[in-house]
């Protein structure tokens, strides 16, 4: 064989290692890409589930209206993650963004659409706005802004405390100074995120809130289905209940009375019937001890032992007071009344009502969960009022409030303190603006003034004085609505 023959050979036999090499390698790298390609096809099936036809990452910006809320993820076209959590929306948190900068609005929306236990329900561009659209549509948590136009953060979250109280609002802003801290929580918000936040920072604040408003959304959850169903409120059946009835004495406005009428008409109703308890729910900052000169050697506190009520140490608790009215007093320091859960306060007045003909029941202006318990368990509540401008707007709101949670109007009854004083609103027009057919009128009596700092109620003291004369009739009027489900004129009594 010529050296030119095999040099042939050789290259041939190369040429074919050379060929069936190249094949072996394409063929592994085609095998290696159709793995990989595999491996990522369920993230990208996920994927386009969480964004199909219908669905949209960015929330839907609302018009500046308070006209009902646009949801964040429009519902034409029914999607996978709506289908996947069909049945199941009532454990989403339903959370409303209220900011005036669109991005940002749009930013939260985006942080949040993921989360499969939330969900944004809506945006608003102002605090007036984000009011209107808290009230309509009930969302758990309130992601608001503090500078805003038309109204801000703070003054909407003040308002939202007596309008909307099941929403828990979140205060979001730059400015992390501690001055708007304080000032956010003094309102009633109940957290405080600083921007910017992460996803994380977020979503673990808005399950923070939404854990401490459960007590809230269970009591505005309940109303809701007993109005869905029909159900009337038992209390709003008739002012005829077991035991004895409870009034129970609130103003949305601080510093207007409200303890002063409590504790002289539980006096007034003490004189004219006897066997009266008055028990101050105003757990923080109670003040029937001063008004009554009483020293609190027992409180409400003394019915916890070991985190637990004992409500049969009730009558025990009590101390008595020289009009021979008997007293439930706050808590001596303010944070003891943190012990006291909504569900205690119920089960309390359930003992009260045992115990004594009639249950007079003095609140806190705040509309926390406490005092929500408390003016379920009545069988009337007296609204007090002043003729002046700021009382009276916040009357107006918690009327139109007690309206949606189905508080029946034949249980309220409205009282203008100082009705004569100088300068204020006539008593008619405050009437025609709250839309009410009559109201109690307590006149401006500086003698009432005078008995407040002796400790002493005005009708012990002096009982011909206009305002006690006035009160003598609230204590009667309403000894016979509650006794005999009559309705009778309201005098004048200016």
């Amino acid at each position: 064989m010529s050296s030119a023959t095999l040099l042939l050979l050789v290259a041939l036999v190369a040429l074919v290692f050379l060929i069936l090499a190249g094949g072996l390698i394409w063929f592994w790298r085609q095998r290696s890409v159709k793995s990989k390609v595999a491996k990522k096809k369920p993230v990208k099936d996920q994927i386009e589930k969480r964004l199909a036809p219908g669905d949209n990452p960015q929330p839907v910006q609302l018009a500046p209206s308070p006209a009902p809320a646009t949801a964040a993820r429009p519902t034409s076209a029914p999607s996978s993650a709506n289908s996947r959590n069909e049945g199941n929306e009532e454990q989403k948190i339903r959370i409303l963004i209220v900011d005036d900068n669109t991005d940002t609005r749009e930013n939260v929306g985006r942080l949040l659409y993921f989360e499969k236990d939330m969900e944004v329900i809506g945006q608003a561009v102002n605090g007036r706005e984000g009011i209107a659209m808290s009230i309509k549509h009930k969302p758990h948590i309130v992601l608001m802004d503090i500078n805003m136009p038309d109204m801000d953060g703070i003054t909407a979250t003040r308002e939202m405390g007596v309008v909307a109280p099941f929403s828990q609002v979140i205060i979001m802003s730059v400015q992390a100074e501690q001055h708007y801290m304080r000032q956010a929580m003094a309102a009633g918000a109940r957290d405080f995120q600083p921007k910017p936040f992460t996803a994380d920072e977020l979503v673990s604040c808005i399950h923070r809130v939404y854990k401490i408003g459960q007590p809230a959304y269970r009591q505005m959850e309940a109303a809701g289905q007993s109005q869905s169903q029909g159900v009337a409120q038992p209390q709003d059946e008739s002012m005829q209940t077991e035991g004895a009835p409870v009034i129970a004495v609130y103003s949305p406005k601080g510093g207007i009375g409200t303890s002063t009428i409590a504790a002289n008409l539980a006096v007034a109703l003490q004189q004219q019937h006897g066997e009266v308890v008055l028990m101050d729910a105003d757990l923080q900052f109670g003040d029937i001890l001063v008004l009554l000169n009483t020293k609190a050697t027992r409180t409400v506190s003394d019915l916890i032992q070991n985190g637990e009520l004992d409500a049969e140490l009730v009558p025990e608790i009590t101390l008595a007071h020289n009009s021979g009215l008997k007293l439930l007093l706050a808590p001596p320091q303010p944070e003891l009344g943190d012990a006291i859960t909504p569900q205690m306060m119920s089960e309390i007045i359930k003992s009260l009502k045992k115990h004594f003909k009639i249950v007079v029941i003095d609140t806190s202006s705040q509309l926390n969960d406490k005092t929500l318990a408390v003016l379920d368990n009545a069988d009337y509540i007296l609204v007090v009022t002043t003729p002046e401008l700021p009382a009276i707007k916040s009357t107006k709101l918690f009327l139109e409030l007690a309206n949606q949670l189905e508080f029946s109007p034949n249980r309220l009854g409205v009282v203008m303190n100082r009705a004569t004083l100088l300068g204020g609103i006539s008593p008619d027009k405050i009437e025609k603006a709250l839309k009410l057919p009559q109201s109690y009128r307590i006149p401006y009596d500086l003698k009432i003034h005078l008995t407040i700092n002796k400790g002493m109620a005005i009708t012990q003291q002096e009982a011909s004085a206009p305002s006690a004369q006035a009160i003598i009739y609230l204590a009667q009027d309403l000894w016979q609505k509650l006794t005999e489900g009559k309705t009778t004129p309201v005098a004048e009594m200016a």
